[in-house]
C-alpha cells in the first residue's frame, strides 16, 4: 500500500530529512507553484509532491535512490510529461525525481548505427541531432517534441512509422537503471536468459529509473511518396490495408480517419479530406528511388481497386498537405476550445472495422453529453486513437464520457484487442486490468513488481490494481524473477519446456499473425508457412526436430534475437502449481501491464511452460 501522507520523526517529517540528506546530489525544490507545475502531464492530470529534485547527474541517480530506500520515501519520477494516462501522481508525502534535465547527447556511434543518450533528451532534439549524419530514431510518437527518450522507453512508445520499423521496444540495445534500492544494472538485448530489458521496456517508471540508453539507429529513407485513398465503407478500407500487407509490400505507416473524425476536425480547420468518404487511408512508402517505384505501383493498384478516390504526393510541400489533416489533429484538440479525451485501444488489424462501429454506437447512445468521437490512429498496426469531444459545460459530459471510454475499451477486449496500445495503463486504466488478465495473471506481474521494488517505493499507484483475494500466492514465479535480476537463473533440469501438446499451426494472413502450438516441430511449421507463402523470422531451418517451444525455451545467440523481434503472445503455465495464463496476444501493440511473456525466453521453464505461442509473419517476395 503507497503512502499517503507524510511520516513523521519527531517534529520533522521523514520528506524533510530526506531533502537534506539527498541535498548534495540534486537541486532541492519546495516551491508550491513549481510542484504544482512539475507535478501534471499532458492532461493536467497529477497532484503536488512534498518536493522536487533534480539530479545534478545521472550519477547522482544512485545515491538519491538509497537514500530513498533508507528514509521509505516514495519516488515518483518525471520525464517530459506528455504521457496520456495518468502515469505519475505525486502527493504531498512523495518525491517527484525531475529527470528532464539530464539530456546529453553522450556519444553518436554513426559506424555501428547507435547513440548513447541520457533520459531526458527530447526525441526530437535526438531526431535533430543525428538528421546531419543522415540517421533517425526509429520512434515517432506525436508527442516527439515533448517525449524524452527515457519516456519513450518506459512506454514503449510507437508512432505512425511502428508499422515497419517497429516500436521502441525494437530500437533499444541496453540500458543502465538504478533499482529502486540503489543499486545499478546494465540491461542488454544481447542478455541470454530471461529478456529483463523487454520487462523494462514498457514498465510505466515503476521497476527502476533509467540513467542512460544506447538505442540503435537507421538511416533515412532516401526517397518518400505518401497515398491517399478515401473509402465508402470502413470494411473496403481495411480489406485494402490486408491487400496491400499481403502484396508483400510493408509501407512506412498506414493511418486512418474515418468520417466523424473528418467531418469533426473539419469544424476547426480545414482537413483537405473527401467529406463524404467513411474513412481514409493515408500510406507512406520510402526506401531507394527503385523501391519507392515499385512499392508505389503496387499499393496504387490496390487502393484504386476499392477507393473511391486515390491521391499521390512525392514532392515534400504536397506530402505535407495530403498529411496535415491527420497530424494536425492533436493541435486542433487542444485549439478547439472544447473537452477532449484521447483514447487508446488497440484490435488485430482485421477487425478494424468491427472496432469502429462499435466506436460510432458508442457516440451515438451517449449524443446527450458528448459532441462526437473522431476515430484515427495506426491503422496498420490496429492501434486506434477515439478521440472524444465534449462541451465542457455540459453536466452530462463526464459520466457519458466515462460510460463511452468503458464501452469502448470492452468492445476492443470482445474483439481479442487490449485495453492500451501505446499509451499506458497508468491510473486511467488500473480498473480495466482486471478484465484484461486473470488473477493468476495480475499475480504475476505483481511479483515482478515486487522482485524490484520489494518495498514498493517508485511510481505507486501506476499500473497495477489493488491485490484481490482471487490472485494466488506465486513464490516461485517471484524468486525466478528475483534469481534472474540478481545474477542469473537456476532452473531445474527436470522442469518441462512445453505443456499440452499442442501441434495445431493457424496463420491468420489479414493480420500477418502466426498461433502455433509448442509442441509443433519446426520441420511441420517450416512446411506449414512455405504452403502459405509466408515466413516467420523467429523459425530457424536448423534443428528442425526441435519444438518451436523448446526454441523459444532455450533460446540464445542469434535465435533468441529473432524470437525477441516478433513474438506477439504466449499462452504459458506459471511455475507455481502449472496455473495457465496469456500473456500479449494477436495484436501488433500492446502495452499493457508488464511485458510478462519476455520473462520465457531463453528460461529453460524456470517461470513456467509454453502451450501456445504468437509470432508476427511476413509475405514472401
Amino acid at each position: 500500500m503507497s503512502t499517503q501522507t507524510p511520516q513523521h520523526s519527531g517534529d520533522v517529517t521523514v520528506v524533510d530529512e530526506f531533502a537534506q540528506a539527498v541535498a548534495s546530489h540534486a537541486d532541492v525544490t519546495t516551491d508550491q507553484a513549481v510542484l504544482a507545475e512539475r507535478g501534471r502531464d499532458y492532461w493536467g492530470v497529477g497532484g503536488v509532491a512534498g518536493l522536487l529534485l533534480r539530479p545534478h547527474g545521472r550519477d547522482d541517480i544512485a545515491p538519491i535512490m538509497r537514500l530513498a530506500a533508507q528514509h521509505h520515501v516514495e519516488i515518483v519520477p518525471r520525464g517530459g510529461a506528455s504521457n496520456c494516462s495518468g502515469g505519475m501522481m505525486p502527493t504531498a508525502g512523495r518525491v517527484l525525481l525531475d529527470l528532464s534535465g539530464l539530456d546529453q547527447i553522450l556519444e553518436i556511434d554513426t559506424g555501428n548505427y547507435c547513440a548513447r543518450v541520457e533520459p531526458g533528451v527530447i526525441n526530437s532534439d535526438l531526431q535533430a541531432a543525428l538528421e546531419p549524419h543522415g540517421l533517425c530514431f526509429s520512434p515517432d510518437p506525436v508527442s516527439a517534441h515533448l517525449a524524452t527518450v527515457g519516456g519513450n522507453i518506459i512506454e514503449n512508445a510507437g508512432g505512425p512509422h511502428a508499422l515497419k520499423y517497429g516500436v521502441t521496444y525494437n530500437h533499444v540495445l541496453s540500458v543502465v537503471v538504478v533499482l529502486p534500492d540503489g543499486s545499478t544494472i546494465r540491461l542488454s538485448a544481447d542478455d541470454d536468459g530471461p529478456d529483463l530489458l523487454g520487462v523494462v521496456i514498457g514498465s510505466e517508471g515503476t521497476l527502476g529509473i533509467i540513467t542512460e540508453a544506447t538505442v540503435a539507429l537507421r538511416p533515412i529513407a532516401a526517397v518518400t511518396h505518401s497515398l491517399m485513398g478515401a473509402f465508402a465503407t470502413a470494411r473496403e478500407g481495411a480489406d485494402t490495408i490486408a491487400a496491400v500487407i499481403a502484396s508483400g509490400v510493408v509501407p512506412a505507416a498506414v493511418e486512418w480517419l474515418d468520417r466523424s473524425g473528418i467531418a469533426g476536425l473539419q469544424q476547426f480547420y480545414d482537413t483537405g479530406y473527401p467529406l463524404d468518404a467513411d474513412s481514409i487511408v493515408l500510406i507512406d512508402v520510402d526506401g531507394t528511388a527503385q523501391e519507392v517505384a515499385h512499392d508505389q505501383k503496387i499499393v496504387e493498384r490496390v487502393l484504386r481497386e476499392r477507393a473511391t478516390e486515390v491521391r499521390i504526393a512525392e514532392e515534400d510541400k504536397a506530402r505535407a498537405a495530403l498529411w496535415y489533416g491527420r497530424l494536425n489533429a492533436p493541435n486542433s484538440v487542444v485549439q478547439s476550445g472544447k473537452g477532449f479525451f484521447i483514447g487508446d485501444v488497440t484490435v488485430p488489424r482485421d477487425r478494424i472495422p468491427e472496432m469502429q462501429e462499435a466506436i460510432q454506437a458508442t457516440a451515438a447512445r451517449h449524443c446527450d453529453g458528448l459532441l462526437f468521437i473522431a476515430v484515427c490512429g495506426h491503422a496498420g498496426d490496429g492501434d486506434l486513437h477515439p478521440t472524444t469531444f465534449y462541451d465542457k459545460d455540459n453536466p452530462l459530459a463526464p459520466s457519458a464520457l466515462e460510460a463511452a471510454n468503458n464501452e469502448i475499451i470492452e468492445a476492443a477486449l470482445a474483439l481479442g484487442g487490449t485495453i492500451t496500445g501505446e499509451h499506458g495503463v497508468g491510473t486511467e486504466k488500473i480498473q480495466f486490468m482486471t478484465r484484461r488478465f486473470t488473477p493468476v495473471e495480475i499475480a504475476a506481474q505483481r511479483s515482478i513488481k515486487k522482485a524490484f521494488d520489494p518495498a514498493g517505493l517508485l511510481n505507486p499507484g501506476i499500473m497495477l490494481p489493488e491485490r484481490s483475494a482471487a490472485e494466488p500466492e506465486l513464490d516461485a514465479f517471484g524468486a525466478a524473477v528475483r534469481g534472474a535480476l540478481t545474477g542469473g537463473i537456476s532452473p531445474d533440469p527436470r522442469a518441462p519446456l512445453t505443456a499440452g501438446e499442442n501441434t495445431d499451426i493457424a496463420v491468420n494472413l489479414g493480420n500477418l499473425s502466426l498461433v502455433v502450438g509448442a509442441d509443433a516441430t519446426l520441420d511441420q511449421l517450416n512446411g506449414y508457412l512455405d504452403e502459405r507463402g509466408v515466413t516467420c523470422a523467429a523459425v530457424p531451418t536448423t534443428g528442425q526436430e526441435r519444438t518451436i517451444g523448446e526454441l523459444v525455451a532455450t533460446a540464445t545467440g542469434v535465435e533468441r534475437a529473432a524470437i525477441r523481434h516478433v513474438l506477439l503472445g504466449a499462452d504459458v503455465t506459471v511455475v507455481d502449481g502449472q496455473l495457465p495464463a496469456r500473456f500479449g496476444a494477436e495484436t501488433m501493440k500492446d502495452v499493457a501491464g508488464y511485458d510478462t511473456k519476455r520473462l520465457y525466453i531463453g528460461a529453460h521453464g524456470a517461470f513456467g511452460a509454453l502451450r501456445t505461442l504468437i509470432f508476427k509473419i511476413a509475405v514472401k517476395t
